[in-house]
């Protein structure tokens, strides 16, 4: 070895190892202030800075990175509760136990809204998305989630997990502007029952569902261009059956510094729209379509402000896949995405060339990547979402999770 790269090779690790010894985690639970239950879906993130995360089910988080512990401060943010900031001076704990107080709910019965101020909020949502949401490219990191359940044997069959990078733009340029590359990748064996029916569509047309690209590119706030500004199909004008469905306020959540309009749809098709009325901006949408026994399909979004623009907070897509010959179907795929770590600075990251953006019509399963484990085992972000056991003991009938991962990997 040459004494150029010796050294070039030593101070890597010198940079690697004063990095690391550099970074802080920031551990807490986030529970209501009234009765203790804990909060999910809680935004995290440090204050003028893109990291951050979202609470698990449980109201736990993990939060890693290089801190200002004189002058930063954590943020906690959530629709329903008080927004609250905490010097990090003030958390010394290992896990820091954070109360919030519920924000005062307005029930629709005791507020009159007039029909024309209900157009007129919806109006001003529409004409406001080039101020609330981003208007330049932008990247950030997020933690992929899917896993496929079978009715008939009532057992998950597949796993995938993979940290990933996605890169967009402005919110009125085309949803073919949103790319995605692996960072990390890793998944289980895989336990689908796949029928014929199924396959031979797929080989004929050359398509496998890519739940991933479905996510993305069904962001409500992404419509604007490509379906928004049309009648055919308007988060805020929803068709059902071919007539159009009728928006009522179902509550205000008074907040200390504002209000947040409610709105579901009265029958069919169930949509609620959470609007902030200081700006019109969307903070949460959630659809969901039901048939005569079960659900067809679900879908949640939620945003988060940074400097003065919403970005992805957390993607949630529950819906049934293929039918089998009987009434059971195959089953439902869930997939979630939870954003981390935003670069809305052009300057500070690289624009995702051709060759490491994902293809949007292959079947993310098929990708295929070496297994990093360490980075695994120090990727926060799982910590925030959790296996359920049943999940775990349902993925291992043969071999553990862990090994499944490392066999599944390129060597």
């Amino acid at each position: 070895m040459s004494n150029k790269l010796f050294i070039c090779l030593a101070l890597m690790l010198l940079c690697n190892h004063a990095y690391m010894q550099n970074i802080q985690i920031i551990k807490g639970q986030i529970t209501c202030s009234n009765d203790t239950i804990a909060i999910p879906y809680a935004h995290i993130g440090i204050m003028g800075t893109g990291i951050g995360t979202v609470s698990n089910i449980n109201g736990d988080f993990e939060l890693k990175g290089q801190f200002n512990l004189e002058k930063d401060t954590l943020m906690i943010s959530h629709i329903e509760y008080e927004k609250k900031l905490i010097p990090l001076s003030e958390l010394v704990s290992d896990t820091n136990f954070i109360k919030l107080a519920r924000n005062e709910y307005l029930l629709a019965d005791v507020i009159v809204l007039p029909d024309n101020k209900k157009k007129e909020i919806f109006k001003n949502v529409i004409e406001n998305l080039k101020n609330n949401y981003p208007d330049k490219l932008y990247q950030c990191e997020a933690f992929y989630r899917e896993i496929q359940y079978q009715e008939r044997t009532k057992k998950h069959t597949r796993l995938i997990e993979s940290a990933v990078n996605i890169q967009d733009g402005k919110v009125t340029g085309p949803l073919s502007k949103i790319k995605c590359s692996l960072l990390q990748f890793r998944k289980s064996d895989n336990f689908t029952e796949e029928h014929l029916g199924s396959k031979l569509f797929k080989k004929m047309f050359n398509f496998s569902p890519n739940y991933l690209h479905h996510l993305l590119v069904r962001n409500p706030i992404r419509y604007y261009r490509d379906r928004l500004h049309t009648s055919k199909f308007n988060p805020l004008t929803q068709k059902y059956k071919g007539k159009e469905l009728e928006f009522a306020l179902s509550h205000v959540i008074k907040k200390s510094d504002d209000k947040i309009y409610v709105f579901k749809t009265t029958k069919g098709f169930y949509c609620t729209i959470y609007i902030n009325s200081k700006d019109y901006a969307i903070l949460k949408y959630e659809e969901e379509m039901k048939g005569k026994t079960s659900l067809i399909y679900k879908n949640s979004y939620h945003y988060k402000k940074i400097d003065n623009k919403y970005y992805p907070a957390f993607f949630y897509s529950a819906s049934v896949t293929d039918y089998l010959k009987n009434s059971k179907g195959l089953g439902i795929t869930e997939s979630s995405l939870t954003f981390v770590n935003y670069s809305p600075d052009r300057k500070k990251f690289k624009r995702l060339r051709s060759k490491h953006v994902l293809p949007n019509e292959l079947d993310l399963y098929e990708q295929e990547m070496e297994y990093d484990e360490i980075f695994w085992a120090n990727y926060n972000i799982l910590l925030d979402e959790p296996l359920e056991d049943k999940i775990i003991t349902d993925l291992e009938r043969k071999t553990s999770l862990q090994s499944q991962f490392k066999e599944n990997a390129t060597n």
